[in-house]
This record gives C-alpha cells, structure tokens and sequence, in this order.
C-alpha cells in the first residue's frame, strides 16, 4: 500500500497533479458561453425574491422539508421550454446523470455508452449495474450491430455535444435506430442546451416529431450560468424518479435562490436571438483560421480542443498563453485519453471582435 504522500508524488512526476487556482485573465476555460454567470437581471431576480421573504435555505431534501412552490412552478417552466411532459431538478449534472441512470437502469439492461461519454455517465453506468457495452464513438454502425444483438428495451446513452473534443452525435440516426430497435435514448444536453434550437433548448428540440428521447439531462453550470441540472421525461418517469433516484432522495435540496435565478436564465436565453449563436460562429472561425497549425480534432461546436499530445507540451504552450493574458488550462490525463493533452477553448458570446482576432494571433505566435 502506498502512502497519501507517495501517491501524491506519483502524479507529480507524471505532471498530473492538479491545484486549485483562481483563473487569471480572459478565460476561455469556462462553461459560462453566453455570460449569465454575471448578469445583473438574474442578480436582481434573486434580491427581489430574498426581499420579498425567500429563504437562502432548504432546510432537508424535497422529500422532507425542502419542497416548495417555486420548485414545482420551476420545474414546469423547463419541462415547457423542452416541449416535455415533466422535469425534475437534482443539484449538479453529476448528480442528475447518477440519479437518472442509476434509478433508471436495472440489473442486467443492456446499455450502450458512447466511448468519449463524460466521468458522470460512466460512474452513473457502474452504479446501475447495467449489462454496459462501449460502442466506438459516433460509430453508427456499431450501434446496429449492438442492438440487433440487443433484447428489446435496450438503452442507449450519449452527449449531444461531447465535452472534451466539441464534436456532436449524430442525434436523429440514433433517435431513429433506437424506435426502429425499440431501445430507450438518453442524451446528455449539458453543452447544448441554452445554444441550440429555435429558444435554446439543444440539440434534442431539433428531432423531429414522434422521435424524442426517453429522457434528457440538462446541466445549469454551463450556458445559464448557474448550477444544477435538470432531468425532463414523461410524467411517470419523473415521478419513478422521485422514488428511485438515490442523488435526489438523499440529498439537501438545493438552495431555493437558485429557482428565482434559473427562471430568469431560462426566460433570458430565450431572448437572445443571435447572441446565443455568436458562440458557435467564433468556434467556425477559429477552426477556420488555426486548423492548420493545431489539431483541432472533430469539434463542431463552441468547444474547440487544440490537441499537443504530451502533458509536457501542453503545459508549456498553456504557460505561454498565460503570459499573454489567456486563462487555457491543460487538460491531462485521466481527463482525456493518454497522448491526447490538450487545451480545450470555450468560445463565449461576450468576447468582443478585437478580443478575438488577438486570440488567434497569439495561438498562431505560439504555434
């Protein structure tokens, strides 16, 4: 057995040990794409319920004594953004995708899970003692041959927009093979959703009629600036949830401040008109104008990884940037495959034109 110290010497030597640092710069690591982290109508949608007698906490789960109305009118106002008969609402993503699959899934299912599927899926997936299949990732014919090996009522879980490399699955061939194979889907909106679709609301509200999802997981820490997630469904699901869905029954409800300040992100976004868009047409540039001095990978969407291979690179090039006065942080392993180091930028909406063009300059300085 090794010591706590010698472990933690082990990840040094590697250069894998991390720190918590404060970011410093224009940072383009963050998940906060359309600026709602700071916006003063949230803030003041917050003060004005706080003045008007909200309480900053819940006091016990929901089950107990945390529940309240402006959970439910919440929850019914996303659940209505998402053209969804419910939702329910867990304290982080992380929490959302162990209480959905883990509730859902039951020993023996076969599930079929995206290779590049992010840490909360595949923990959520060991939980629910599922039958777990890897499929190559985006391989939608491994995805036929799985289910037609597969009993009916297969489950098949992937991220609409994936984390690490910003590339996109291909939703509606999955929505179509999952009905036509009478498999349940589940998509991971978390880098989706707030971006895409007429009002924002992801990927999934591009599918076409009849060809929605089992269910949906929306995280709050990425384009609404905040914090929880969101899991939308049918009725019955949601209310199995409530009774299965260990992260939600044992968990302190979330501080009621944030019902107010979701309402208004929600509201907000669906506001935005091309704002939400901006993101997404930075990222095209960028790929356009970089893509041929770094491997950018697949990435289609606001996440553009700049792939260096070695931890050592990585770090250096992300030193390099610092002094210019970009926060990229290096992503190591086990965050991302060995070999495949990288810095992940997140385009924002609020990074003005000029911000932009010496972004480019400077990643083509030190390339």
């Amino acid at each position: 057995m090794h010591s706590i110290a010698q472990r933690l010497e082990v990840l040094k030597e590697a250069g894998l040990r991390r720190e918590l640092m404060i970011p410093d710069g224009i940072d383009l690591s963050s998940n906060d794409v359309l600026g709602l982290a700071g916006d003063p109508v949230i803030a003041q949608a917050v003060c004005a319920a706080l003045e008007k007698g909200l309480p900053t906490g819940s006091t016990g789960s929901r089950l107990l004594s945390g529940h309240d109305d402006h959970w439910t009118s919440l929850e019914q106002l996303f659940a209505a953004w998402q053209r969804r008969q419910a939702s329910l609402f867990f304290s982080s993503g992380y929490a959302a995708n162990i209480g959905l699959l883990a509730g859902l899934i039951e020993p023996g299912d076969v599930v079929l899970s995206d290779e590049l599927n992010h840490a909360s899926i595949i923990d959520a997936l060991r939980l629910s003692k599922g039958r777990v299949e890897i499929v190559p990732h985006n391989d939608l014919e491994a995805y036929q041959r799985a289910l037609e090996d597969a009993p009916a009522g297969a489950w098949i879980v992937v991220e609409s927009v994936f984390s690490m490399d910003g590339d996109c699955a291909p939703l509606e061939a999955l929505a179509r093979l999952a009905k036509s194979h009478h498999a349940r889907l589940i998509i991971d909106e978390a880098h989706s959703t707030g971006l895409y679709g007429q009002t924002g609301a992801g990927r999934c509200s591009e599918l076409p009629a009849g060809f929605a999802p089992f269910a949906s997981l929306h995280p709050c820490g990425k384009a609404l600036g905040l914090s929880g997630a969101f899991v939308c469904a049918d009725r019955q699901t949601i209310d199995l949830l409530v009774n299965k869905a260990r992260s939600f029954i044992y968990s302190t409800a979330p501080t009621p401040m944030l019902a107010p300040a979701l309402t208004a992100a929600v509201q907000k976004i669906q506001d935005l008109g091309s704002l939400r868009t901006r993101p997404l047409d930075l990222a095209e540039q960028l790929r356009t104008r970089i893509g041929s001095r770094f491997d950018v990978g697949t990435s289609q969407s606001q996440i553009v990884p700049i792939i260096l291979g070695s931890v050592e690179r990585t770090q250096q090039v992300s030193t390099k940037l610092a002094a210019k006065g970009w926060c990229l942080r290096a992503l190591r392993p086990p965050t991302v495959p060995p070999g495949t180091s990288r810095l992940r930028i997140v385009l924002r909406a609020d990074l003005s034109d000029a911000q932009f063009e010496k972004l480019v300059e400077d990643l083509l300085d030190v390339a």
